[in-house]
């Protein structure tokens, strides 16, 4: 993959990132915090790629996995806001 465009890639997660962490620290939720750990991971991933001087392509079962880790997390954090909450009797 083009440099430019991995570079370009990994500076738009590491914004999304940025920007799930702001709203993680404003409101504590869960679901914020573990999308800014997952853009996080997937910002890092593109940069080590970028910067490797080995022939990592997309096709690669590291970078395969590293991105379920990564989409993994996502979907945990919307299962985990959408679970069901116990009712509280009054």
């Amino acid at each position: 993959m083009n440099d430019m465009m991995l570079g370009a890639i990994a500076f738009s997660n590491c914004i999304a990132s940025l920007f799930f962490l702001r709203f993680w620290k404003q409101t504590q939720d869960r679901l914020f915090l573990m999308f800014s750990i997952s853009f996080g991971i997937e910002g890092i991933n593109r940069v080590l790629m970028g910067l490797s001087r080995l022939n990592f392509n997309e096709e690669q079962p590291v970078i395969y996995f590293i991105r379920f880790v990564s989409y993994l997390l996502i979907v945990i954090a919307i299962l985990d806001k959408n679970r069901t909450k116990p009712m509280i009797e009054q």
